[in-house]
């Protein structure tokens, strides 16, 4: 390597450093979140218990267990009727394992859209899924949502370290026609998840209970989100650093 592109390869390395670094200073100057997590999965737990049927959609289920907070209730309340939407092939077999002879709990095979059909996910690509910690956890419809991620652990990633892959999709009309509506909706997309409260129909199909993942989300994005849910009478509460609850039953009291 020639001394110039040495220099250059050192700047790079330190503007990354100087990133990363400037990033967590101005996350601990906005102040922390208190964790709520605990009681947030309580105050689900209480919920589903106070119905006769309980109506869940999970978008972005993954393999139904790992970072899962509601496998345990699903599994545990018998009238629970539960739609897990998971578009990647390898976590869905395992998700559809996992819930093999349910008669109440619908693994399908998708990603909510805003059309039936197929669309290309972002995922890292295999040659380089060593390179970062929960590789299969990691996809989005939005390239940079990846990119943000692979950076945390990859300094630089080569435009090669993200493919895509079509996966199916499906709509919320379609979901509601065919299962009704959802007493209590969790998103877990990938930075999509504004584009996915803004798909439910807050005026004749709203769900009780929405949980979603706001820290992907640019800031005007979350602060759209949050309008959005309280223009149609959610309470919302950020519950820890990364997630946020909304509920139509007033504050959950924590």
């Amino acid at each position: 390597m020639r001394p110039s592109e040495n220099a250059s390869e050192m700047r790079d390395m330190w503007r990354y450093i100087h990133a990363r670094t400037i990033g967590r200073v101005v996350a601990r100057l906005r102040g922390p979140v208190p964790d709520r997590t605990a009681e947030v999965q309580q105050f689900v737990r209480t919920a589903i218990a106070s119905r006769p049927v309980f109506s869940i959609l999970q978008v972005g289920a993954y393999d139904g267990v790992s970072n899962d907070a509601l496998h345990d209730p699903i599994g545990e309340f018998d009238h629970v009727r539960a739609v897990l939407l998971e578009p990647q092939p390898g976590p869905f077999a395992k998700l559809q394992q996992r819930w093999e002879g349910s008669t109440r709990v619908f693994p399908i095979r998708a990603a909510l859209s805003d059309s039936t059909g197929e669309r290309p996910l972002y995922v890292i690509a295999d040659a380089f899924k060593h390179r970062h910690p929960f590789p299969d956890q990691v996809s989005s419809f939005y390239r940079s949502r990846v990119e943000i991620a692979c950076s945390r652990y990859a300094w630089r990633p080569s435009a090669d370290f993200i493919t895509s892959v079509q996966v199916p999709t499906v709509d919320w009309r379609t979901l509601v026609h065919r299962y009704g509506r959802f007493d209590l909706v969790a998103i877990d997309a990938e930075g999509y998840d504004a584009e996915i409260l803004e798909q439910i129909d807050m005026k004749n199909a709203s769900p009780e209970i929405v949980l979603y993942e706001h820290a992907l989300l640019p800031r005007r994005v979350q602060q759209r989100c949050e309008q959005l849910l309280r223009s149609n009478g959610y309470c919302v509460t950020r519950f820890n650093q990364n997630d946020t609850l909304a509920t139509l039953s007033g504050s959950p009291g924590f």
